[in-house]
């Protein structure tokens, strides 16, 4: 806690030196006064908050408490030569004290203010602010003094002026525009930059409104922002500015309250040159909404009004629809005449169909050879018209670059619902509706419909997008563990299961695309990827120091049916280094039932070149129990149809201990699938069951939630 302020310090060392001055106008007989000098001296001098200190000779005779304590020093150390003076003072500050001190003793310069460095025992440096003079004592011309720590005050004003050399550096050499405003917003300072900037030059600029500079359009918001700043909110805007030249320029300025003792006297901004960027945006914004190839608005712009539409609809009422146009045999056109031509068709077609359409209609090429129609204020009768006659005119042989050439569209239809209508919905809407139409062909065009979406339209948009299933990273393998029936803890295996994330439907599951996958051929790249990431997961596991296990992939008919299919499984395990000991390949039995020597034939050869063979579901098709010694099976994996029936002691109970027992006769293991009580689980263990499967041990589980530890 200070108990003494600057300026009492300045009172008391001004009291001290009236004090001593007066000493020498009293007689020194008077020796009745002598008490009350004794007590004064005390309090005065002796317990002055301020360093106290007479010197005689170059030497000091007297120096009180305070003075002591500043330096670090005892009084007998400073008053009996123990310490020189010199030793106190900076050595750069000395020779003004010894020069000050000669004058003093010449009768030059009675009384003197200034500033010195001094140094402390300790060696700290302490800034003092020294106020001495000359007087007599006892016939003694003698010099006294009194000292004012202002260490702080120096510190301060240290940092104070290396503040405003960094302030002016910046304001001088910022490239952005700096300014200040008075109240009426008037010029009252401005970098460099601004002349730059503005074409003023700095005596220009000074005392100039700033409402000339600003572009007509921009005036209202402008000044807005300067009385928000005055009110002492800051804010930013994007506005265009005249210069002295008369060229526009675009700014990006902010404004700020200018204080000084806590009251608004102006504003003070920056301004940055953003006209590149403006002009960069403005091309940037017409290459957005537009294709550079037909000219026609492009999807975003498309979405855009689409999105007003469905606003005004809201508001009015009033129907309107879309059309989705995919072109047919573009592909073979584009491939077989070249891009060049394929180009040159599209915006023939582009032309066609805006002659076809309304003025109030917005046509749009959405991407590739896909075409949107935005139909506002109409009825079903309209646009099924409209949908014929597109048919008609695109019907009509187009000549291309000397090529005649003919195409169709299918077509989809799509018409608003209500309130809860969104631009991607009904995109996708009139997307399925035309898928419809491409897949099934019964007419040219079809009108989109919630019973159309419930059936054909789930398995339309699987279809058509689990092509870039892989492409976008949108599938993943769950991982479920196959337990040692013998040891509860450890994992023969951890079977791959795919799952697919689709970004509309979310988690689609495998019943639903794995049939659509078989049916369309996507199978053979999707299952190549399964045995990939499953052969690079295990290797991983592996690599990290987890105990081997087996990694278990389910492989499909169309698979094995593949001429180099046991080449591709060998090159996947060379790719991801895994020893085919921990590859285990999993086939239904129903599998057995198509090319029965080719299929015998590959999984011969796996087997042979170390990989294991099981096959899943057994006991639900129709495979006779003599395919387990005919094929190189490894493993029987028990369907959970019978697991089931163990707790229920049915038939199925019964099957389950034929099954172990003839696959143990023949030097298999098995595997019971579906698990999910103690009580399955404890038969099983019974029956000599060798493995185990099901939500008893775990759920399938992503690679982030399995715990191998």
């Amino acid at each position: 806690m200070k108990i003494f302020s600057e300026e009492n310090k300045e009172h008391a060392a001004q009291s001290v030196h009236d004090f001593i001055n007066q000493l020498h106008l009293h007689n020194e007989n008077n020796e009745a006064e002598l008490p009350f000098y004794r007590t004064m001296f005390q309090n005065l001098i002796e317990k002055a908050p301020v360093g106290i200190y007479i010197l005689e000779g170059g030497s000091y005779s007297y120096v009180n408490a305070y003075y002591c304590s500043l330096f670090g020093y005892t009084k007998e150390e400073l008053t009996q030569g123990t310490v020189p003076l010199d030793k106190l003072i900076h050595p750069e500050d000395y020779p003004l004290v010894k020069r000050n001190i000669e004058k003093r003793q010449r009768g030059e310069n009675k009384e003197e203010r200034y500033r010195l460095r001094k140094i402390a025992k300790c060696g700290r440096l302490i800034y003092t602010e020294i106020h001495t003079a000359t007087t007599e004592i006892n016939g003694k011309t003698v010099l006294f003094g009194s000292v004012v720590d202002i260490t702080a005050q120096v510190i301060t004003e240290q940092k104070l002026e290396e503040s405003n050399e960094q302030y002016k550096s910046l304001f001088d050499s910022s490239p952005d525009s700096i300014y200040s405003f008075d109240h009426e917003g008037k010029f009252t300072n401005a970098n460099p930059a601004s002349e730059i900037l503005t074409g003023y030059s700095n005596e220009e600029v000074i005392g100039m409104s700033f409402l000339p500079l600003i572009f007509p359009e921009d005036l209202p918001e402008a000044i807005k922002h300067f009385e928000d700043a005055k009110k002492g909110i800051p804010n930013s805007a994007d506005l265009a500015l005249i210069r002295k030249d008369g060229k526009k320029i675009h700014i990006n300025a902010t404004h700020f309250p200018m204080k000084v003792n806590g009251e608004i006297v102006g504003t003070y901004g920056m301004a940055k040159d953003i006209t590149q960027k403006i002009l960069y945006e403005q091309q940037m914004e017409e290459l957005a909404f537009y294709d550079p190839l037909t000219k026609l608005p492009n999807r975003k712009l498309f979405e855009d009004r689409l999105g007003q539409m469905i606003n005004f609809s809201r508001e009015d009422r009033h129907p309107f629809a879309i059309l989705f146009l995919d072109l047919n045999r573009f592909k073979f056109i584009n491939d077989s005449l070249g891009h060049h031509i394929g180009d040159e068709f599209l915006k023939l077609v582009a032309e066609r169909l805006q002659q076809t359409i309304r003025k109030t209609d917005t046509l749009s090429r959405l991407a590739g050879d896909e075409f949107t129609i935005l139909i506002p204020e109409t009825s079903v009768e309209e646009v099924t018209k409209l949908a014929e006659r597109i048919h008609q005119v695109l019907s009509e042989p187009f000549q291309a670059s000397g090529h005649s050439v003919t195409v169709s569209a299918s077509i989809g239809i799509a018409f608003n619902k209500g309130i809860n209508d969104n631009v991607h919905e009904l995109i996708r809407n009139a997307d399925t509706a035309m898928y419809y139409s491409k897949k099934f062909k019964k007419k040219h065009y079809t009108i989109y419909s919630e019973e159309l979406d419930l059936k054909a339209s789930y398995k339309l948009t699987i279809e058509r997008d689990l092509i870039f299933a892989i492409e976008n990273n949108e599938l993943e393998l769950y991982y479920q563990p196959i337990m040692d029936l013998k040891n509860k803890d450890k994992i023969i295996a951890l079977e791959a299961l795919i799952r697919w994330h689709h970004p509309e439907l979310g988690l689609v599951s495998p019943c639903d695309f794995i049939p659509v996958a078989e049916e369309s051929g996507q199978i053979i790249p999707i299952g190549a990827w399964v045995l990939k990431t499953a052969c690079s997961q295990n290797k991983l596991w592996q690599d990290s120091g987890i105990v081997p296990f087996k990694v278990a992939v389910n492989i499909s008919t169309k698979q094995l049916q593949q001429y180099d299919f046991v080449d591709s499984v060998i090159n996947i395990l060379k790719e991801t280094n895994l020893d085919p000991t921990w590859l285990e390949l999993e086939v239904t039995e129903s599998i057995l039932l198509d090319d029965v020597d080719i299929i015998k034939t590959s999984l011969s050869e796996l087997k042979k070149a170390g990989v294991s063979i099981s096959i899943d579901d057994f006991g639900t098709g129709y495979t006779s129990l003599s395919y387990l010694r005919q094929y190189p099976f490894d493993k029987v994996k028990i369907d959970k149809a019978f697991i089931d029936d163990i707790s229920r002691d049915l038939n199925g109970k019964r099957i389950t201990s034929a099954i172990i027992s003839l696959a143990h006769s023949l030097n298999m293991d098995v595997v019971a699938e579906g698990i999910e009580s103690e009580i399955e689980l404890k038969y099983l263990k019974e029956e000599k069951c060798d493995g185990g499967q099901g939500y008893y041990f775990s759920r399938p589980l992503p690679v982030n939630s399995l715990k191998l530890d």
